[in-house]
């Protein structure tokens, strides 16, 4: 995967090089990627994660190829804003799981609708790939916003969460 490119954003695949700099820590990922790196661009959750993702990229060569997600970083103030996150192997349906962050400074400005626009419209064109699901929590009301302005419906709730979901037979051209 090469970087998808929007009006506003870089859309950066995560390889091996970027996840063990991630892992590294932020000043040596600033270097690599050549950005700002603000401090609170990954929740702690996904910091744990990182091994675990370095490990799919190296044993799975379709992951590999495609990335986990991707970085998202503001281009005209080269900085890392917030990440997709994007599982790529489709389950034996065609879908595929999308999650997204942005930092809380670089919320409600359209961002987060930009990136995961753009990383859906990518991802729906891939081969084998029918369908993105998303969800989130019932009362992230910037979330749901997020998924509806994109064009994902609503098909399910589950206890607090809500599961979205866009086929690649409904995107209009």
């Amino acid at each position: 995967m090469e970087n998808v490119v929007t009006k506003s954003l870089y859309l950066v695949p995560f390889t091996q090089e970027i996840i063990k700099a991630a892992i590294i820590g932020n000043p040596e990922l600033a270097r690599v990627l050549a950005v700002t790196v603000l401090p609170n661009w990954r929740n702690e959750i996904f910091g744990k994660s990182l091994p675990t993702i370095a490990d799919i990229l190296c044993e799975n060569p379709l992951q590999s190829e495609w990335g986990w997600g991707s970085l998202i970083i503001h281009k005209a103030e080269k900085t890392l804003i917030g990440y997709l996150m994007l599982k790529i192997l489709p389950d034996p349906t065609g879908s595929v799981e999308i999650g997204y962050i942005i930092v809380p400074s670089y919320r409600q400005q359209g961002y987060a609708s930009e990136a995961t626009k753009a990383m859906m419209d990518w991802t729906l064109c891939q081969p084998g790939i029918e369908k993105v699901t998303a969800g989130c929590d019932a009362d992230n009301i910037a979330s749901k916003r997020v998924l509806e302005k994109i064009g994902m419906r609503l098909i399910e709730t589950r206890g607090k969460a809500l599961i979205w979901e866009l086929c690649k037979t409904e995107i209009i051209e």
